[in-house]
């Protein structure tokens, strides 16, 4: 049912207004959902309007509400929240909705290729690691703990912030992230992407 819902949320997206200081464009851009009925959210605009669509199901103008970044759709009681990195950067989109909340992570951020569950080998310390962006930063959490990585001066090398580890991620023969190298407390566990 909620499926059903969201899909008829987004055809009929006509949104509430007020002013926002914040530039339109920051929006603009595909946004790439997991777990939700479509896998992608589209954000354009038409002259001087903003406009959101969802892959294959509808295409509606959208308008900002009282708060920086957030969007409302007072019909379904739904609010569309975008995220900001350190640079101000639009990076994410959360799409709250009954109770649910659909996070969407805008494309062609660099960051973005990293993001998703690694699993390791049976006799591994941890059996899996899950990254993710928070605050405009990736985040690496296991069962054993989280951190934050930070980028090195290697392409692809991160820093496991308080644990004094690495994290190497590993590209297959087109270019995509398919393993990582997590290097942490004299320990090397090869992670698989799922």
């Amino acid at each position: 049912m909620k499926k059903l819902f969201v899909f008829a949320f987004i055809l009929t997206l006509p949104l509430f207004s007020t002013a926002q200081t914040a530039n339109l464009t920051d929006y603009v851009g595909s946004y790439k959902f997991e777990g939700a009925p479509f896998e992608k959210l589209i954000v354009s605009m038409e002259g001087a309007t903003l406009l959101a669509e969802a892959e294959g199901v509808g295409k509606g103008e959208i308008f900002a509400s009282k708060n920086k970044d957030e969007f409302t759709e007072p019909n379904n009681n739904a609010v569309l929240a975008f995220n900001r990195d350190s640079n101000g950067q639009v990076i994410s989109l959360i799409v709250k909705v009954q109770g649910t909340e659909l996070k969407g992570v805008k494309e062609g951020d660099i960051k973005s290729e990293y993001l998703g569950k690694y699993k390791f080998s049976e006799d591994s310390a941890v059996p899996s690691m899950t990254v993710s962006l928070k605050d405009g930063e990736l985040f690496g959490e296991t069962d054993q703990g989280s951190a934050v990585l930070k980028p090195t001066a290697k392409k692809d090398v991160f820093s496991v912030v308080g644990y004094d580890g690495s994290a190497e991620f590993i590209r297959d023969s087109a270019g995509k992230i398919s393993k990582v190298i997590l290097k942490v407390q004299d320990m090397v566990m090869n992670g698989e992407k799922q």
